[in-house]
């Protein structure tokens, strides 16, 4: 048992990372200082969705100044982007990133009505009295390059910078009367277009046969207004496109050439953030993880309990026959090759769920947690537990203590909310739901609730238990607490993959998955070492998992994501 205890090291250790944190924030929002940014403004379309963007702009500059649209791409939003726009805004330009219907904070609309939300951006930059309606660009990530619909036929736009996206064959030909000059950025692993098919447009574009189309040259001139070049990166994925400092650099120099503007910055701040977004991880994870023990000792415990300086009581299942190798073959075993009973079993559920995208992360780690409540129930039936007080032991502490984990957990959901948000949220992948989504924020939160408390009895209540408490045992813990999902989950994607003949979810999948099991998974252990319990440690899982999932994910149903992307 470990006592709890509050030090005057942990107190100046929580000052230290708080400071960090909020110094890291001051600064990631402020730098570049020769931009201005305003951050969720909203306009309406001519259909009556509203829509979610912000604006970055020179501090500097006068009148007439030149803007670019910036749209994401599907499961993205506007925040992925925001390293194209503050890069564009140091340099000159009205840089607005926005969110698609149905995505981020945008309300949902018809999706065959998309190139409405960008002639909503553009209706809002011609009600400003400083932006030159003659010199606009547009950028278009994955799916933003759906722009190229609004772009062909309007003159106004003089750039297009496709990344990671396809280049319409009979997109408009620039001339030195009415210029647009095309980028497209292209990594060399992407899972969503390849470069023949981009090399097949650019022949449509240039007249030049595919055979003697290159990487990474220029085709045409700025000069005459019809300059095209395909930029290619040579260790990239799709999903990296939204914030490699190489693709950042080479959109915003083919920009500048685009309109010949006069650069007012030309210093690159996209490493400068990179640092201070791992000031902020650092100061805000650090502090996370330090104020879990006071709040328990604060919360959990009542004051004669505190007085006596009580030892934690732990909550756990005991296995003294079986090893902890043991434990975790069994654990991948179970989970890999149960999966897809457990998959089948959930897809009805998956198939009437609001969000497809979620229903479909959700449906593959219920196919994990069938196989572990397999296996939690025979090493019950081995240990004389029924498999109804398995899953009772976490609330075995009465109601008064189930409220007290419950508090503990949505105190401490709040703290890492607030600084995952300032941190990643707001600079690059949003963890804000729109309104149109808020009301299934409850199912999926049960349905994350239940696999997280799975997952953590077999974790915490069985194999934490056979470790010490020294640091080093810690960090094996918590990376089993990662490998076994994070595996489970590579090898499903991978069978995704074979089904669809797509890399396309294994790429955007595994990176954010990684981050979020490691995370998950350090949550979990620690909470567990200062609690005693899971119930406060599942319910901070799943509420950010349930608020990552439901930003990234546009209304669709599941039917309909099962027949566009498995048949």
């Amino acid at each position: 048992m470990k006592r709890i205890n509050i030090t005057k090291k942990r107190i100046i250790l929580l000052s230290s990372f708080l400071a960090l944190f909020v110094i890291g924030t001051v600064l990631i929002f402020s730098v570049p200082i020769s931009v201005k940014a305003t951050y969720n403004k909203s306009t309406q379309t001519t259909d009556g969705v509203i829509i979610s963007f912000n604006v970055f702009e020179p501090v500097s500059g006068g009148m007439s100044k030149p803007a670019i649209i910036i749209g994401h791409g599907f499961m993205a939003n506007k925040e992925m982007l925001k390293g194209y726009a503050l890069e564009l805004a140091a340099a000159g330009f009205v840089a607005v990133p926005f969110d698609f219907r149905g995505h981020g904070q945008s309300t949902s609309g018809d999706t065959n009505a998309m190139f409405r939300d960008i002639l909503a951006i553009k209706e809002y930059l011609n009600a400003r009295s400083d932006i030159n309606m003659n010199s606009l660009g547009y950028i278009g990530y994955s799916m933003g390059g759906l722009g190229q619909s609004v772009i062909h036929n309007d003159t106004a736009f003089k750039c297009f910078i496709g990344i990671g996206t396809w280049l319409y064959p009979t997109l408009r030909k620039g001339n030195s009367t009415n210029p647009l000059d095309v980028l497209m950025i292209q990594a060399l692993f992407d899972e969503a277009i390849t470069l023949y098919e981009l090399k097949e447009s650019v022949e449509n574009r240039t007249g030049i046969p595919i055979s003697n189309i290159y990487s990474n040259k220029i085709y045409g001139s700025f000069e005459h207004g019809n300059a095209t070049m395909i930029y290619l990166d040579d260790d990239s994925n799709h999903l990296k496109l939204a914030w490699d400092q190489d693709f950042i650099r080479e959109a915003k120099d083919w920009a500048i050439n685009s309109f010949d503007i006069d650069v007012i910055d030309e210093n690159f701040y996209v490493n400068i953030r990179a640092i201070l977004l791992l000031i902020q991880v650092i100061g805000g994870i650090g502090f996370f993880f330090l104020i879990i023990e006071p709040l328990s000792q604060l919360i959990l415990y009542k004051k004669e309990e505190k007085d006596r300086d009580s030892e934690i009581d732990f909550y756990k299942i005991d296995t003294p026959e079986t090893s902890v190798a043991n434990i975790s073959v069994r654990t991948l075993i179970y989970s890999i090759f149960l999966g897809i009973p457990g998959i089948i079993i959930f897809i009805p559920i998956m198939l009437i769920l609001p969000l497809a995208i979620a229903g479909f992360v959700v449906t593959l780690l219920f196919g994990q947690i069938f196989g572990l409540l397999i296996l939690l129930w025979r090493m019950g039936k081995k240990a004389k537990l029924s498999f109804k007080d398995i899953l009772k032991k976490p609330f075995g502490g009465g109601r008064i203590k189930f409220l007290r984990e419950l508090a503990l957990g949505v105190i401490l959901v709040a703290i890492l909310y607030v600084i995952a948000y300032f941190s990643i949220g707001l600079n690059y992948l949003a963890l804000l739901p729109s309104i149109d989504k808020i009301w299934t924020i409850p199912i999926f939160f049960i349905i994350y609730f239940v696999v997280i408390l799975i997952q953590n009895i077999l974790m915490q209540m069985v194999i934490q238990n056979k470790f010490s408490d020294s640091l080093k045992d810690n960090l094996k813990i918590i990376f089993l607490g990662f490998a076994f999902p994070f595996l489970y989950f590579f090898i499903y994607l991978l069978i995704v993959a074979g089904i669809t003949r797509s890399f396309f979810y294994f790429g955007v999948f595994i990176p954010i998955a990684i981050i979020m099991f490691i995370l998950t998974s350090a949550v979990s252990v620690i909470t567990y070492k200062k609690t005693g319990n899971i119930i406060s440690a599942s319910f901070i899982n799943a509420v950010l998992s349930t608020f990552l999932v439901i930003t990234m994910s546009p209304p669709q149903s599941g039917l309909a994501f099962i027949l566009t992307r498995f048949l």
